[in-house]
This record gives C-alpha cells, sequence and structure tokens, in this order.
C-alpha cells in the first residue's frame, strides 16, 4: 500500500513540476541538432587512449575528439584505408597539453576505414586506435560493381620511389616538388593505379577524368602505373608548371 501512495505523490509532483503557473511566460523549446548530424561513441580498450572516441557524422563527414594519455603534448597520424591492409597517411597533428585532439575524416570510396596511430617514443610505446569503418554510400555497396582493387604497400613505395626519381631525372624536380607531388597524389587515389572514382570515372594514381588519356602515354594505362606517372607529371608540368603549383591549386578548389 505505500509503495503505491508513494508512486501516486511522485507522479503528482512531476505533474506539478511539469505545468507552468498560470500567466507564467512558457520556457522556449530547446534548440534541437541537425537531423543529418549524429554522434557516435565508440568504446575500446586500447591502452594509451580515453576510452571513449567521440565522434560528430554529417553526410560523409566525420569530426572526431579523441585523447591521448602519456607523453604529452605527441604528433599523431592520421591514416585511412581502403581495405583494412593498406594505411596511408593523411595527415600529421599534435595534441595539445591535456593529450586531445580533434580530427575531421572526408569518407570516400577509397578511404572508408580511418585510425589514429601514435608512434612510439623513447618512454612510450607505439598505439593505435581501433579501426572505424563506414559505409559512403548505400547505392555503392549493395551495387553489383565491385570497388576497385587494393593494392600493398610494397607497391605503393614502388610506385612513389619511381615517380620520384623520374621527375628528378626528367624535370630537375627536388625533394620540395617531390614532398607536394606525394601529398596530391596521397589524396586523389593513395597512389593505388587501380584506383576508379566510381562517380565521375576518373582513373588511376592522377585520377585522369577520362582515365584513357593516359593513352599517350603507353597502351598499358589502365595496369601500369609507371605509365600513370608519367602521363600525370606531364600534365602538371604543362597545366601547373610544377607539382607545387598543382597543390596550391588542389588545397584551394579540392581538385587539380
Amino acid at each position: 500500500m505505500r509503495a503505491i501512495i508513494g508512486a501516486a505523490a511522485l507522479s503528482l509532483a512531476a505533474a506539478a513540476v511539469a505545468t507552468p503557473p498560470v500567466g507564467a511566460t512558457p520556457t522556449p523549446p530547446a534548440p534541437t541538432a541537425p537531423a543529418q548530424t549524429q554522434v557516435v561513441r565508440q568504446q575500446t580498450a586500447v591502452k594509451g587512449f580515453k576510452a571513449t572516441v567521440r565522434t560528430t557524422t554529417d553526410g560523409t563527414v566525420h569530426r572526431n575528439r579523441i585523447r591521448v594519455f602519456g607523453g604529452t603534448p605527441r604528433q599523431v597520424e592520421i591514416q585511412y584505408s581502403s581495405d583494412g591492409s593498406t594505411w596511408v597517411t593523411q595527415k600529421v597533428k599534435q595534441t595539445d597539453t591535456d593529450g586531445r585532439v580533434r580530427i575531421q575524416m572526408t569518407v570516400a570510396p577509397d578511404r572508408n576505414r580511418w585510425r589514429v596511430k601514435v608512434p612510439a617514443t623513447t618512454d612510450f610505446t607505439r598505439v593505435r586506435t581501433p579501426v572505424k569503418t563506414f559505409a559512403v554510400q548505400a547505392k555503392e555497396t549493395e551495387s553489383a560493381t565491385p570497388p576497385f582493387p587494393s593494392i600493398t604497400a610494397s607497391q605503393i613505395e614502388a610506385n612513389k620511389a619511381y615517380a620520384r626519381l623520374y621527375i628528378l631525372n626528367t624535370y630537375g624536380w627536388g625533394d620540395d616538388q617531390w614532398v607536394a607531388l606525394e601529398q596530391l597524389w596521397t589524396r586523389e587515389s593513395g597512389w593505388n593505379h587501380l584506383a576508379v572514382n566510381p562517380t565521375s570515372g576518373a582513373t588511376g594514381i592522377p585520377q585522369s577524368l577520362p582515365g584513357d588519356k593516359m593513352a599517350s602515354a603507353g597502351a598499358d594505362w589502365k595496369t601500369n602505373p609507371q605509365t600513370q606517372i608519367r602521363w600525370g607529371t606531364s600534365y602538371i608540368k604543362e597545366r601547373y608548371k610544377d607539382p607545387l603549383g598543382a597543390w596550391a591549386h588542389f588545397k584551394a578548389k579540392n581538385w587539380y
């Protein structure tokens, strides 16, 4: 009997609180977040990271807040992958004095997994966040057309090594130009010569549009990374003078 009376009293008290006095100004409703924005908290058990990674999702843009313990401030590498085995470092950031860092990733078909890698120091071992995988577009993941094949890390390094030597011997472009080219094509294709943008059809390491433009450099343009690199650097030379010019244009326009 006491429990019933107590519950009734509680209900009445709640109703009294919820009902404003007569003549009182109603409290305006609290603003709501945009419908397309979601906040996801991913539980982790990785030593060296706070237990929760907070991700705000807005379309294909994912904004993350992460805290790294120990030896702060520390540099962290933001890496993406299309297959979970080959990882490409997109950028390097530094935590604040409390170990916190904010990271923004724009998900695309060739970068639908991301992770944060914290390199080892003299006092702390290397750690990584768990991999987070995002479905980029439902129509793409459900399509009968498979995504473009991934390539090995050693193949990516071989592509880069050829490009660096080629631009030095052919155009005399040194280290500063190489750094610009490496960043440009990392953003475009991850140095994957089998990459094809499913929306635009842009193809290969330089993301030639259309892809068959590269036939001017060789009939094997679809599968030969060296043919693609020769064509791509020629295009950059003709249109932007050098990789620094192409990279500056890309950063301003998000294309080149």
